[in-house]
């Protein structure tokens, strides 16, 4: 007489290699969560020099019209564009003021990311 309890080999070969799976899977969502934290982290610190560099500029200008520079993984070139009526094409309205344009730059892994801004200062 034989009994029925236990599994058999082939019911444990199986369990292992769906529990292995599943394993795997889990880890590859958590290195992808890393890379986006990651990610994420590069983009928040470029959004805080982006918002110091134009803070910069709205108070102080731009000398010379172009200012480059690097912090950390950052790149950076902030230029200033200031509108005239003489230097709008013919026959186009233009208000007095500046134009303030951002460019940050890092690399994220073999990818290089990059963040463009641009703002309207009337009347100053």
């Amino acid at each position: 007489m034989t009994s029925d309890r236990g599994f058999t080999l082939l019911e444990v070969l199986v369990s292992i290699a769906i529990i292995a799976t599943a394993l795997v899977a889990l880890l590859s969502l958590q290195s992808r969560s890393l890379t986006m934290v990651q990610s994420a982290e590069m983009l928040e610190g470029a959004r805080l020099l982006a918002e110091r560099l134009m803070g910069e500029g709205e108070l102080h200008g731009v000398p010379g019209g172009e200012d480059k520079g690097s912090q950390g993984p950052y790149t950076w070139v902030l230029t200033e564009w200031r509108m005239t009526p003489e230097s709008a094409p013919p026959g186009v309205p233009v208000l007095p003021g500046r134009q303030l344009s951002l460019k940050i730059s890092w690399n994220e892994g073999q990818r290089v990311e990059a963040l463009d801004l641009a703002e309207y200062l009337y009347g100053r």
